[in-house]
């Protein structure tokens, strides 16, 4: 039984190792040993840079929405002053 949960084990750590590196075992890297004998930690780990890597996205969108949206209100407050000075003069 002891036998069946390591293969399982490392089964686990081969798909994800066929996931993130590629299918093909390179026995000499260290990368290949990574995955199959310590993929919980490297699950975390990747789970940690792809949620880092969404937050980068989500702060670079927002940045850019609210540069817009500063924009956009500049804009309108220069129209409003223009339409300001075009009722006075008249």
């Amino acid at each position: 039984m002891r036998l069946i949960g390591f293969a399982i084990y490392l089964g686990i750590g081969a798909m994800l190792h066929a996931l993130f590196i590629g299918p093909q075992f390179d026995w000499s890297s260290a990368w290949t040993f990574g995955w199959l004998f310590g993929w919980p930690i490297m699950l975390v780990i990747t789970t940690w840079v792809f949620a880092i890597g969404v937050a980068i996205a989500v702060g670079i969108v927002w940045c850019c929405w609210a540069w817009l949206e500063s924009l956009a209100t500049w804009r309108e407050r220069r129209r409003n002053v223009a339409k300001l000075k075009a009722r006075k003069l008249s």
